[in-house]
């Protein structure tokens, strides 16, 4: 499947909660989210990470379900994506490295997600970056290749975040792996 996704900073949670029950959505119980990202070059700098191809993901939910991402990132927010369960996090980090991958980056967060629309909305709450809604339409990889579909799209979404109440100005274009690196890399 092809992920197209738009993501900003969220700084009225309450708000556009009480604005998406408006609409009838109903929200999932919350979860917890423990990514760790692997790649095959990582480098020393964001360019490093990003001049990989492809992008592994181990994601454990609420400390239980293990699932197993590779994701091709053919733009920001905009990839092709599939994923499986996994029996053994400590198995698939084994299989990873011996493919050559290495660990890249952790990324912590509470999610709380609803639907509306066919589309999937999350409200995440990033250790160490804050608060982001989150809005993501799966369409087939034939569907919308081309760069402009693509971003027709995500405007198209966007939009409707600006509906919930989102501002323009609190857009992000970045991966939540992307501004964790950015923030390690400007500590450094």
């Amino acid at each position: 499947m092809k992920e197209i996704e738009v993501k900003a900073k969220l700084n009225n949670k309450a708000e556009v909660i009480k604005k998406l029950e408006a609409l009838g959505c109903k929200f999932e119980p919350i979860v917890t989210q423990k990514d760790e990202v692997y790649v095959v070059k990582v480098g020393s700098t964001l360019d490093d990470y990003l001049s990989n191809p492809v992008f592994l993901r181990i994601r454990v939910v609420d400390d239980s379900k293990a699932l197993f991402t590779a994701k091709n990132r053919l733009r920001q927010l905009d990839a092709i994506e599939h994923e499986v369960i996994v029996d053994s996090v400590e198995e698939m980090r084994q299989a990873l490295l011996i493919m050559g991958y290495e660990f890249a980056v952790q990324v912590n967060k509470t999610r709380l997600k609803t639907y509306y629309n066919g589309l999937e909305v999350c409200i995440d709450e990033v250790e160490d970056l804050g608060t982001f809604i989150e809005m993501e339409k799966l369409i087939a990889e034939t569907d919308s290749k081309t760069e402009v579909g693509s971003q027709k799209i995500q405007e198209e979404l966007f939009s409707l975040l600006v509906s919930f109440g989102v501002k323009m100005e609190d857009r992000v274009m970045k991966g939540y792996d992307i501004l964790m690196l950015e923030k390690q890399y400007s500590r450094n």
